[in-house]
């Protein structure tokens, strides 16, 4: 049986629309939902949906390959009907369900129970969802933890749609107050994010009827968003002390190559991961002068952002070549960087499109940190981009 249309169903698609999450690529923030809902739930499937105008996509997965289905066949659009968790204990048995090919078809939906992922506190726009293939019922404490999940995805999205007004607004003011507006957006939502993720897990932390590997698994997420707060706060500090000549560097003379060595083992389950090869052909001694904290800091964000913008299956290579000054050379497979950009990218609290697109987290300070640290340095950095085949970066420091 369709669900019917919900009384606030165009209101609803605009805030789901203005959203600007349909389509996007995955995200931690979002991953961890799924994954949480399906260890406290302890149900095989957990899916985080957006219930689309003809269609039902999934934002986060687990344990099913779908990436979304006609909203004719969706569960999740009679659960946006209500504020309040929608269960199923046996969809075979319910006339709503009963024909979906869903429940009668290969992958034998039995029970379902989704919490309302709400914009504006008013418009269900998707759900946090369990399924099982077996018929069976949610704890009280389990259904609590459904609730919070939700609450958490919607949380995230507000933070999105903050983030677009933000640069919407920008977008109509002199260069000087987009530059300010987009910078207040990007940090509130770097700052709001990992602190609402933290006050989520924490508020689940103090409900009882979790296992400990649920609850140990909680406070990982804490720490990941608590470290990912410490680099925001270290990344404003470094932009605004090296701007003023604050910082003082300990120089001596160091190996350029066991310094690319160090960043690159560090980096390497991030590319393992994101399924791109990371390869390191500096195999000798690089003789050169710097502030080997700093010199691996920039290189790690280098590195790190090469990984983040190259699609897997990509590369990323560092190597360098012999001159009259050590040059350290970074080449990866890339999304690239487009022409009217490559001017901006050294400019602090400038985020390229690509970023925007991808909800990719960041301040736009990085790779002005980067370039204020080889500054210091007296050394030189330059990009070479060009979109769909990739980037160079180029760094030139000076011999001890």
């Amino acid at each position: 049986m369709r669900a019917p249309l919900p009384t606030d169903e165009e209101a609803r698609l605009a805030a789901l629309h203005e959203a600007k999450v349909l389509d996007t690529l995955p995200e931690d923030d979002f991953d961890d939902i799924a994954l949480l809902a399906s260890e406290i739930c302890g149900t095989p499937i957990s899916l985080v949906t957006m219930v689309d105008a003809d269609r039902q996509w999934f934002k986060a997965k687990v344990g099913l390959e779908l990436d979304g289905t006609h909203r004719d066949d969706s569960l999740c659009a009679h659960a946006i009907h209500q504020h309040d968790v929608l269960e199923v204990p046996d969809a075979g048995a319910d006339r709503r369900f009963a024909d979906n090919p869903l429940v009668t078809g290969d992958h034998k939906f039995r029970f379902y129970a989704g919490a309302p992922v709400l914009l504006d506190g008013t418009h269900a726009v998707g759900t946090v969802c369990v399924v099982d293939h077996v018929p069976r019922e949610l704890t009280e404490a389990q259904r609590r933890a459904l609730r919070c999940l939700a609450r958490h995805a919607s949380v995230q999205l507000e933070l999105r749609r903050y983030a677009q007004h933000a640069g919407d607004i920008a977008d109509r003011m002199r260069q000087l107050d987009r530059m300010k507006d987009s910078f207040l957006a990007g940090v509130s939502h770097e700052l709001r994010t990992p602190l609402t993720s933290i006050r989520g897990y924490l508020e689940m932390l103090q409900s009882d009827g979790f296992e400990p590997e649920t609850s140990q698994r909680f406070l990982s997420v804490i720490q990941r968003n608590s470290d990912r707060l410490l680099r925001l706060i270290d990344d404003l500090l470094t932009v605004s002390r090296l701007s003023d000549g604050g910082i003082r560097l300990d120089l001596v003379e160091l190996d350029l190559a066991e310094l690319v060595h160090q960043v690159s083992t560090a980096c390497r389950p991030l590319a393992e991961h994101r399924d791109v090869a990371l390869h390191n052909l500096v195999d000798h001694p690089v003789p050169a002068r710097g502030d080997s904290r700093r010199l691996g800091q920039a290189l790690n964000h280098l590195v790190v952002n090469a990984i983040k913008f190259t699609a897997p299956g990509g590369e990323i290579i560092i190597r360098t070549t012999a001159g009259a000054e050590p040059e350290l050379l970074i080449i990866d497979t890339g999304m690239g960087i487009p022409a009217a950009e490559l001017p901006h990218v050294f400019d602090r609290f400038f985020r390229s499109a690509a970023a925007d697109r991808m909800a990719a987290a960041g301040s736009g300070v990085g790779l002005s940190i980067v370039n204020l640290i080889i500054e210091a340095h007296h050394g030189s950095i330059h990009l070479d981009s060009e979109p769909g085949v990739g980037t160079t970066v180029r760094i030139t420091l000076p011999r001890p």
